[in-house]
C-alpha cells in the first residue's frame, strides 16, 4: 500500500518507470531476457519495477481521489545523441549491466545470454536503432 504521509487537501505528484514498458529495435528475445533479470531480481529483493502501470489502484487504495495517470514515453534514436548517451547506455543499459553477477548467482540466466542480450542493447544505441521506455506520472488529491 502507497503510505502518503499527506493530509485531506494535500496533492501528490508520483513519476515511476516501469521496466516492462521497454521495447527497442532491432528486436532482440536475450535483451529481454536481461531486463526480465532485472525485474526478477528487483522483485526478490521486496522493489517492484513494474510499479508505474499499478500507480493507479496503488493511489486509489491510499485514499486519494482524482487520481489522474499519463504515461510519458522516453522515446531514443540517433536523432537525439543527448539521450542516446545519457538515457539509453548511462541509465538504462548500466542499471541492467549493475545486476549481471546477480543475475548468474541466482541462475537467472546464462553468461552466453547475458553477454548477447547486452551486446543488443547496446545496439539499440547505433544510427539505426531505437529505444523506448515509459514512466507515468500520477496526480491526486487526499
Amino acid at each position: 500500500m502507497l503510505e502518503s504521509g499527506i493530509e485531506a487537501g494535500g496533492s501528490m505528484t508520483v513519476i515511476e518507470g516501469d521496466h516492462g514498458s521497454t521495447y527497442f529495435h532491432p528486436d532482440s528475445p536475450d535483451a529481454l531476457r536481461t531486463i526480465q533479470c532485472l525485474i526478477d531480481l528487483q522483485a526478490r529483493f521486496g522493489g517492484n519495477s513494474l510499479i508505474g502501470r499499478q500507480l493507479y489502484p496503488l493511489m486509489i487504495e491510499a485514499g486519494f481521489h482524482s487520481v489522474r495517470i499519463s504515461p510519458r514515453m522516453v522515446y531514443v534514436d540517433a536523432g537525439r545523441p543527448e539521450l542516446v548517451e545519457g538515457f539509453t547506455k548511462q541509465t538504462f543499459i548500466a542499471m541492467v549491466e549493475g545486476i549481471r553477477q546477480q543475475a548468474l548467482d541466482f541462475g537467472l540466466i546464462d553468461p552466453e545470454t547475458w553477454e548477447k542480450g547486452v551486446q543488443d542493447l547496446y545496439r539499440t544505441t547505433n544510427p539505426d536503432g531505437v529505444f523506448c521506455y515509459t514512466f507515468f506520472k500520477g496526480l491526486a488529491i487526499k
